[in-house]
């Protein structure tokens, strides 16, 4: 009885450990069942090759900011992907990216504070952030300010509360340098592939700009989907009031006029008219003037051409910048008042259908709309109206079959099968060179 009793015991102390072995987390999986983990080498020579192809894909994506409205106005948020068809040049392009209305959006907020805005410098400040505060929580702004100097304010955030105490602590200063100050947005906003935008309070005159031009920051925008909404500012009056005063405590030197232009520097010789050679400094102005002029290769619309020689044919978008003194004054005196036609009146003209020009081009080729704000009195309109076109703003993003790096302008077509739509989107892009 008792050997019976010990045999029992050990048996059961065996199947006991046999089967503790057995549930032990080691032996949970066999060897031969286990899955081989891939070497460190490999995870490393993996990895990059997934990164280059998201690399990749984002350099070739096209974006395609696009606002759908009824055609009594009203915008139209419901749109799905599949309502959307997209045409480069003529052929059917594959949607692959698609942003709603309620997706985030990334926006450069830029204020002119040149000095012909000193005294409604305050009245800018309020409606600049009455907009900011009509933005999603999630839409991040970043805030630039120029005059004669460009300042980045802040980086991309949502914090309302900083936006606004960086919006009222901006200053007037003196030039401004308004194709350095759009440069930098476009630079800041280059790496963000989500909806993005520009919203850009100036006259359109540039100013003193130190490196960015006229074309060159057209030509950039081409090529990026950022949409821009200039609202144009009406300083026309102030600067020639500013104008004629800083004319007269210098002994009333004038503006340049085409004769001074013409004249060379002591001992040189004259060069041609137009050229691109450096024009002399007017006697008694020195370089770096305060003038709120733009230099006389601007005025007088002594532009080159950037467009690469074998430019498309296609491009709706032609050099058609005044290059003449218009007869018909664009920009009327007031009321009851008289304007006389001398050197300040006209050159002032110029420089004006220059700057309309440009602010139309910013709008145009991006898909935007130019707001005008004549008095500060329209400036809260104005942000209005483009806040509320930005929370019902698509973004399309394509990558096209056409995959030369030939610098060509391509034409873009956006459509609806949705009856009644009106949609409005960039016209076109430029696409990447090679060189």
């Amino acid at each position: 009885m008792k050997i019976a009793v010990w045999l029992a015991a050990v048996l059961i102390l065996v199947f006991s450990v046999s089967l503790a072995i057995a549930q032990s987390p080691r032996n949970a999986q066999r060897p031969s069942e286990r899955k081989p983990s891939p070497s460190p080498s490999a995870q490393q020579e993996a990895e990059p090759q997934q990164n280059d192809v998201e690399t990749i894909k984002i350099a070739n994506l096209v974006t395609v900011p696009v606002v759908a409205s009824s055609r009594s106005g009203s915008y139209i948020a419901d749109l799905r992907k599949d309502e959307f068809k997209v045409s480069e040049d003529g052929v059917a392009q594959e949607i692959a990216f698609f942003a709603t209305v309620s997706a985030p959006f990334h926006v450069v907020l830029m204020l002119d504070t040149s000095a012909s805005t000193k005294e409604k410098l305050g009245q800018i400040q309020q409606a600049a952030i009455a907009f900011v505060d009509q933005l999603s929580t999630a839409d991040k702004v970043k805030a630039i300010s120029f005059d004669d100097g460009v300042r980045d304010l802040n980086d991309f955030t949502s914090d309302k509360a900083l936006l606004r105490d960086v919006i009222k602590r901006t200053r007037p200063g003196e030039g401004t340098r308004l194709y350095d100050a759009v440069q930098m947005s476009l630079n800041v906003l280059r790496p963000i592939h989500e909806r993005k935008a520009i919203v850009l309070f100036t006259d359109g005159v540039d100013w003193h700009s130190d490196s960015a031009t006229f074309e060159g920051t057209i030509r950039d925008l081409d090529e990026l989907g950022v949409i821009v909404y200039p609202i144009r500012f009406d300083t026309r009056a102030d600067t020639e009031r500013l104008v004629r005063q800083q004319d007269a405590a210098s002994n009333g030197i004038q503006l340049p006029t085409s004769d001074v232009i013409r004249q060379p520097p002591r001992g040189a010789t004259p060069p041609t008219f137009p050229s691109d050679e450096p024009l002399p400094v007017p006697q008694g102005q020195p370089r770096g003037s305060s003038l709120p002029l733009p230099p006389p290769s601007v005025i007088f619309g002594r532009r080159r051409n950037t467009n690469p020689p074998n430019g498309s044919p296609t491009d709706p978008f032609p050099d058609t910048t005044p290059r003449t003194t218009d007869p018909t004054n664009p920009f009327p005196p007031p009321t009851g008042t008289r304007r006389t036609n001398d050197s300040i009146d006209s050159m002032l003209n110029q420089m004006y259908l220059m700057a309309d020009s440009y602010l139309k081009d910013l709008a145009d080729r991006s898909g935007g709309q130019v707001y005008r704000a004549d008095t500060v009195a329209l400036l809260p309109q104005a942000f209005a109206a483009i806040a509320a076109e930005l929370r019902t703003q698509y973004m399309l993003g394509y990558y096209p079959t056409n995959r030369n790096h030939d610098g060509v302008y391509r034409k873009i077509r956006v459509k609806t099968s949705r009856k009644d739509i009106a949609v409005r989107a960039r016209p076109g892009y430029r696409a990447r060179s090679t060189d």
